[in-house]
């Protein structure tokens, strides 16, 4: 799911920023990104990759290359260890 993931996110990333490509060390804001973008992408992630878990503007500015933000998407949606069954 990792890679599938990572791609649809790319997608998405591309269309917001009007580029052909995003690989996974490019940067959101170098790339010409801005707040009010990064919001209306963040709604389009939850909804195209069906998403439960909230994301905040604050998720692409602590993890602001495709990277580190699709690792944090796999992280919020991994299950813990606390909600496991013993």
């Amino acid at each position: 799911m990792a890679d599938g993931l990572q791609d649809q996110v790319a997608a998405i990333w591309a269309r917001a920023l009007g580029v052909k490509e995003i690989n996974p060390d490019d940067n959101f804001f170098a790339l010409g990104g801005h707040s009010l973008l990064g919001v209306k992408m963040i709604a389009e992630i939850q909804a195209k990759t069906g998403m439960e878990e909230e994301l905040n503007l604050s998720d692409l500015l602590e993890f602001p290359t495709l990277g580190a933000f699709v690792q944090h998407l796999e992280n919020l949606t991994a299950p813990s260890e606390e909600s496991g069954s013993i």
